[in-house]
């Protein structure tokens, strides 16, 4: 019994009761944290590497079910097989060089093509992603640039 009562006593101690005072203001909570650039990276080298490793299902992995595709002609993703399917049939494989963090859940991600399952590849691509929740919800290729005109100096 009288271990019961010192330990209701040091709880008591511990938990600050006293009368007349009140319990201080809860601190606020940090801001949440932001998903800029860094974070679509992470995200877009995670659906890179799969395609790497010739895993369409993990690369399938990364696209929302009715995620939109654009290459010039757009069309949703119906399912996880078709996304599969989308993967599966990239010809090219990419290094990532550089994202650039848009407003909203938008970047432009900028991929230095080379050869893959279609055969050699080459150039620079650009594609336009929103990413939410860790899966890409729309993949919008852009139109590739010209060559200006010229000497290259």
């Amino acid at each position: 019994m009288r271990r019961v009562a010192v330990l209701l006593g040091a709880l008591a101690l511990l938990a600050g009761c006293s009368e007349g005072e009140s319990d201080p203001e809860p601190e606020p909570l940090p801001p949440p944290v932001q998903r800029g650039a860094e974070y679509e990276k992470r995200v877009i080298r995670g659906w890179l590497l799969a395609l790497n490793r010739d895993d369409y299902d993990g690369a399938a992995d990364f696209f929302a079910v009715g995620a939109i595709i654009d290459q010039g002609d757009p069309f949703r993703l119906p399912s996880r097989a078709a996304a599969r399917l989308f993967n599966a049939g990239l010809p090219c494989r990419a290094d990532l060089t550089e994202v650039e963090d848009e407003p909203g859940p938008k970047s432009l991600a900028s991929f230095r093509l080379r050869a893959g399952p279609g055969g050699p590849c080459s150039g620079i691509v650009k594609v336009r992603f929103t990413i939410r929740r860790g899966k890409f919800t729309e993949w919008r290729q852009l139109p590739e640039e010209p060559e200006p005109p010229g000497p290259v100096v």
